[in-house]
């Protein structure tokens, strides 16, 4: 492939993770490939894994619906365009593919407006609002799921991929699991629970944990918990934990940098419904319960447990039935049954897509 691919997307580790990957892929073809991500982007500890003088950030602003600040908006946005124009011009891409997020928006349409071709990745079932803003000037669609076929026009559905969303290599560890109970100092565990809330964490999860260990404790005396609480609610969950000797094994930490071998460590994980962190719990064979955000954009997180929920993957608890004195019996009676998680772990091989970041690079190639 003699020419530069520019792949562009952030906001949250949702669309970041696959960029990653995707940039990973590229890497080790030989392809030239960059990414553009937006300037508070850069907080995230995994960009390490990008070389620096490949990662560009820009100021693509986010949409605010207040009356009084569209004006700025508008004027940012288009900043943001042509920065993306002269870096395009700059390292020569022929190629940009858009990950989702508002920080992939100005560079799409710079794209647009230089004839450049475009590709999209979509997440998620629910396509995004950039997805679909995008999606007829892309020349693919690639998928995470299925159901997202169903949100678009028969002349779009024939450029959508089910893909599958690309997984960073990190992620995928071939670590024992004493080995990985052992790194998070739960070797004297006979099960592992991995509370994984996303890149900012989820104030609910954490909630629900505490009360979990502080209610159920005899049921907590062999299991351990590897808690990624977020960066917002470290300081408030790990002075419980350290105050309080009835919160047992616990390994407690605002994320989990090697977190493929958090997967190998766990028999369960309790965790958001984010596709990205889905597709890593499948390729990994980690049943997982999930609970969707209430309040994500189109309610695509509940349907994106559906889908895991379907296959047998996963099992669904809402948001407002996520209360300890319910979720306690259904999580013990789960990782108990060891027919039950080998099942779930079946449906896991089925769900994951292994091969989706060089699927993606392969049909761009051609």
């Amino acid at each position: 492939m003699n020419k530069s691919l520019l792949i562009t997307g952030g906001g949250t580790g949702g669309h970041l993770s696959p960029a990653i990957a995707l940039f990973e892929e590229c890497k080790s073809r030989g392809i030239d490939a960059y990414m553009l991500i937006g300037e508070k982007d850069r907080k995230f500890n995994y960009l390490r894994e990008v070389d620096s003088d490949k990662l560009i950030s820009y100021g693509a602003p986010s949409f605010s619906k207040n009356p009084f600040m569209i004006p700025f908006f508008i004027i940012r946005f288009f900043i943001s365009v042509f920065k993306a124009m002269r870096i395009m011009k700059r390292i020569g891409a022929d190629d940009v593919v858009g990950m989702g997020g508002y920080v992939s928006a100005p560079a799409l349409m710079a794209a647009k407006f230089t004839k450049r071709n475009i590709y999209l990745c979509e997440q998620n079932t629910v396509p995004g609002k950039v997805t679909v803003r995008f999606a007829k000037k892309a020349k693919y669609i690639f998928g995470t799921f299925d159901e997202s076929r169903d949100y678009f026009k028969p002349e779009i559905r024939a450029k959508i991929i089910t893909a599958g969303n690309p997984i960073r290599k990190k992620v995928l560890c071939d670590m024992d699991k004493n080995s990985a109970k052992k790194y998070f100092n739960l070797g004297h565990c006979s099960k592992i629970v991995l509370v994984i809330g996303g890149s900012q964490g989820a104030l609910q999860l954490n909630d629900l944990i505490m009360n979990l260990k502080l209610n159920y404790q005899s049921d907590f005396s062999d299991v351990g918990i590897i808690w990624c609480t977020g960066s917002l609610s470290y300081e408030k969950y790990s002075k419980i934990v350290k105050e309080n000797s009835k919160m047992g094994s616990v390994y407690i930490s605002p994320f989990v940098e090697d977190v493929g071998i958090a997967y190998r460590a766990a028999d369960i994980a309790i965790s958001r419904s984010g596709s990205g962190v889905m597709m890593e719990f499948a390729a990994m064979e980690l049943p997982s319960v999930l609970i969707p955000y209430p309040y994500a954009a189109a309610d695509h997180q509940n349907k994106n447990a559906d889908a895991f929920a379907s296959v047998g993957a996963a099992v669904k608890v809402q948001s407002s039935a996520a209360k300890a004195d319910t979720f306690a019996p259904m999580l013990f009676s789960l990782i108990s049954s060891e027919s039950r998680i080998n099942q779930m772990k079946n449906s896991c091989i089925k769900a994951a897509k292994l091969n989706a970041a060089a699927d993606i690079i392969d049909n761009i190639i051609r």
